[in-house]
């Protein structure tokens, strides 16, 4: 005898996509003005940039031993940038929080329509092509404003070789790239469930 669902349980699964994306909104918004708070400070505008290799001894476990290493990059804060560095770091870490809440809404979208069984649906198809450009030109945004940024700083203190961006920068998303690809892989086949589907339904 097939297991069918009943009204308090869809009603449970749609509370629970709904709680999951409501604290993910939270988090993403929390850790937005959590950003703000550690870049822009009373002393001026702190970022973490590459450095070169530097050797150091510090101790550890509170003073019990002491470890060597090498520094590659250090936290940063340059007293006065110019308006266009701050705009574009404010720039990337907005252009994180967004692209984070679109691809959060989208996910909540596509929870609900498995939910309701609507699988092989445009919209749905939609659904994962918002999912997979958000992520894709999220993080091309962000890299590209971060990189103005990081160069607007290391001239507000004085270094005057700065670099534009480099093949190994774009990398660095490399996982972002592959994420937002294979989702719209995703959406293609979902776009070719959806025909299927009407092909099937015009046989009938």
């Amino acid at each position: 005898m097939p297991l069918t669902r009943g009204p308090r349980s869809d009603a449970a699964d749609a509370i629970a996509v709904l709680m999951l994306g409501l604290g993910a909104a939270i988090t993403v918004v929390l850790t937005v003005i959590a950003r703000f708070m550690n870049v822009f400070r009373e002393a001026g505008v702190a970022w973490r940039i590459d450095i070169d290799d530097e050797p150091f001894s510090a101790s550890v476990g509170s003073g019990a031993g002491y470890v060597d290493g090498i520094v590659e990059n250090a936290l940063v804060i340059a007293p006065e940038v110019d308006g266009g560095t701050a705009v574009a770091l404010a720039g990337s870490i907005i252009a994180w929080g967004v692209a984070s809440l679109v691809v959060i809404a989208a996910v909540m979208y596509v929870a609900r329509s498995f939910l309701r069984g609507r699988l092989f649906v445009p919209a749905t198809a939609r659904a994962f092509d918002v999912i997979g450009w958000s992520i894709v030109s999220g993080a091309l945004v962000i890299l590209v404003l971060e990189n103005i940024g990081r160069n607007g700083i290391l001239t507000a203190l004085g270094v005057d070789d700065v670099e534009p961006l480099h093949f190994l920068d774009f990398w660095a998303y490399a996982p972002a790239w592959a994420i937002g690809v294979a989702v719209g892989l995703i959406a293609i086949a979902f776009r070719r469930g959806v025909r299927l589907q009407r092909d099937t339904e015009g046989l009938v």
